[in-house]
């Protein structure tokens, strides 16, 4: 029935002389969202991860320390991170964890989830706008999913633009990790725990890496978030422009570092509820001012 509805509509179309790139999408009474829209992302993680489990039924590990949220686990053992990123010069991890597959990103990667709705828009002809288009989206997704998923170029893509977001990231870790290992000069009663290779429980978690008291195990959970552009407001806040924030205040973690590999400057803010404002998906407002570590 749609493709007689499409039919009709370039039929019309001809005669009143509108070009075909001009189509408009097919359902328009939907509540509008956008791709970063809670809406939107609930039902694009939940279709992904149930394709995968569907897909990969041999290399499904079903331990739900592993994996999102209270649905838990995920692929193994093939495309796996700590295989990908080595090949990219990132050797220092430990292996254990290290058959994660990169798969298991694809349902938070916002430049995947791009990727497949640019597909889905040049293959249908409609455009993702509101919530009939995302119903029809997602039946998409699941008829096309050994396409997209299990193999050929299109998968192939996918694994690329996730491993190379991956690799930014752990660069980023990297230097913050680093930054972190000179300020404990000035504190001998702390030390840093090692990088561990993503894909284990306390990276899905949110949590990059953890420094720990000597004396009382005390222990100072850090994430590190991209960073691009720092500024002192005339109100005393401090605004910085990072990546893809979105959930910020949901991370189980002390603090925040945003550092970048091709940037020098690195901030440390302290994760305190009520003192800071995600303004957008890139920008969030603190109030207290970046942290100095002292004896």
């Amino acid at each position: 029935m749609k493709e007689q509805l499409k039919e009709d509509i370039n039929r019309i179309k001809k005669l009143m002389l509108v070009e075909q790139d001009e189509q408009p999408t097919l359902f328009s009474t939907g509540t509008p969202i956008n791709l970063n829209s809670t809406e939107f992302t609930k039902k694009f993680k939940e279709k992904v991860y149930f394709i995968l489990k569907d897909l990969y039924k041999s290399n499904w590990d079903d331990d739900k320390s592993r994996g999102p949220g209270v649905l838990g686990g995920g692929v193994v053992g093939v495309y796996t991170v700590y295989d990908l990123l080595n090949k990219k010069g990132l050797t220092d991890y430990d292996p254990e964890g290290g058959d994660w597959s990169i798969l298991n990103y694809f349902d938070t990667n916002p430049k995947v989830r791009s990727y497949i709705v640019k597909l889905y828009e040049k293959e249908t002809g409609n455009i993702m706008n509101n919530t009939e288009v995302l119903d029809d989206f997602i039946s998409w997704m699941s008829k096309n999913r050994y396409k997209i998923f299990k193999s050929g170029n299109i998968l192939d893509d996918l694994i690329d633009i996730n491993t190379q977001s991956l690799y930014n990231g752990e660069l980023n870790e990297r230097k913050a990790y680093d930054y972190i290992t000179i300020l404990l000069k000035n504190l001998p009663n702390w030390v840093l725990k090692g990088r561990s290779v993503p894909g284990s429980k306390t990276d899905r978690e949110g949590v990059d890496f953890i420094m720990v008291n000597k004396t009382n195990n005390k222990e100072a959970k850090f994430q590190v978030k991209p960073f691009n552009d720092y500024q002192k407001l005339p109100n005393g806040h401090h605004k910085i422009k990072s990546y893809n924030i979105t959930g910020l205040d949901k991370k189980p973690v002390d603090y925040f570092i945003f550092a970048s590999d091709s940037q020098d400057d690195i901030y440390i803010f302290k994760n305190t509820q009520g003192k800071y404002v995600i303004l957008d998906k890139d920008t969030v407002q603190f109030e207290e001012p970046p942290v100095k570590f002292k004896k």
